[in-house]
């Protein structure tokens, strides 16, 4: 299956934008033990960064210290504070969205910003 989705990305985008995880990180300093192991993210990415490089595309890794769950992807505004309670994120701009999604367009954002200093 993830063949399948990665040739679909790899055949739909010129870039593809992920945020750059620490997973061995995650698994001990999380307590999630094995789960991130098994969850096949890592391998997924070489699949990907793969199936983009054969097809002369481009896999944009976005720097892990990167605050994209506190930037709002409308104004920019920086939330100095924001816990991993908070599942709706709201900003003064009026912005309100699912924590997570602005985080993706804020990766998205940073992505294509990288992606064209390198052009």
């Amino acid at each position: 299956m993830e063949t399948e989705i990665c040739a679909s990305l790899a055949g739909s985008f010129d870039a593809v934008c992920v945020e750059d995880l620490n997973l061995k990180g995650m698994a001990g300093g999380l307590h999630l033990g094995k789960g991130v192991h098994d969850n096949g993210y890592g391998l997924f990415l070489s699949m990907l960064e793969y199936k983009l490089e054969e097809r002369g595309k481009y896999l944009i890794k976005v720097d892990r210290y990167f605050a994209s769950s506190k930037i709002c992807s409308v104004c920019g505004k920086k939330k100095e504070e924001l816990s991993l309670a908070d599942r709706i994120y709201y900003c003064e701009c009026g912005n309100r969205m699912d924590r997570d999604v602005n985080a993706a367009v804020n990766i998205m954002n940073e992505g294509k910003r990288i992606f064209a200093e390198c052009a």
